[in-house]
């Protein structure tokens, strides 16, 4: 089983600034909350097992509206703990917390539907190390050029393809491109973060399926990876894009 949760959260909130402003707390908030044994009793050996066997996606996205509430998206083996998100981010009532089975839109899923889709990434490329047998260092992609590069390698390798408009350019656009600083122990991580919007179209059901409920490239933990997807408006289908 699969479910896929939609929380909004105050970004006023003391605990919600305090969570942004690790993620390394953020992790372990969400770790916590989706830890199938320890948060939920009833479960049976089979839901834990999924649990112990499926990552954890989330996502955090901040509005863009000012005074409206963030959201924070989570995909997870099973239903997150409201109470640990409660005292951890501070849910301000049960309108804000919403959650479902993803199976049954996941097989609502065929070849050739277009979505609105968002994908908030960590791109990055292994550089040679000179050496054989010996793995090379990896980087984060800061250029624009291959951050559209790699986001359309991954689209191929994941069952899709992003649409093409007028100019004959992918419909894909990056919204926000940063670098991302925070402390691990005694190390410092760092971590290149893209925001991805565009139109895709479904190329292979299967490999979709598998990309949104596993993730797209690295750094999962941290809440990189989910792919999420939104029906297109009227005015972005048929042929204004021909």
């Amino acid at each position: 089983m699969t479910e896929f949760t939609r929380i909004k959260l105050n970004p006023r909130d003391r605990r919600v600034r305090a969570a942004l402003a690790s993620p390394e707390r953020f992790h372990a908030i969400i770790a916590r909350a989706t830890d199938g044994p320890a948060t939920h009793d009833e479960a049976t050996t089979s839901e834990r097992s999924a649990a112990s066997d499926q990552r954890t996606l989330w996502r955090f996205d901040a509005s863009r509206q000012g005074r409206r509430k963030d959201s924070l998206y989570i995909v997870s083996a099973m239903t997150p703990s409201a109470e640990i998100l409660t005292s951890e981010l501070g849910i301000e009532s049960e309108n804000d917390f919403a959650t479902c089975a993803y199976e049954p839109f996941l097989q609502r899923l065929e070849t050739g539907q277009e979505w609105g889709f968002r994908l908030m990434a960590n791109p990055t490329r292994s550089l040679p190390s000179g050496y054989k047998s010996v793995r090379g260092k990896r980087e984060g992609l800061v250029r624009y050029d291959d951050q559209i590069s790699w986001i359309e390698t991954k689209a191929s390798q994941n069952g899709f393809h992003m649409t093409v408009n007028r100019l004959e350019r992918p419909e894909v656009i990056i919204r926000e491109s940063a670098k991302v600083k925070f402390d691990r122990k005694s190390a410092t991580v760092t971590l290149t973060k893209v925001v991805f919007e565009g139109i895709l179209a479904i190329d292979n059901p299967e490999r979709v399926r598998k990309a949104l409920t596993e993730g797209i490239g690295r750094a999962k933990g941290y809440g990189y990876g989910l792919l999420t997807l939104i029906p297109l408006t009227r005015s972005q289908q048929g042929n204004d894009r021909e």
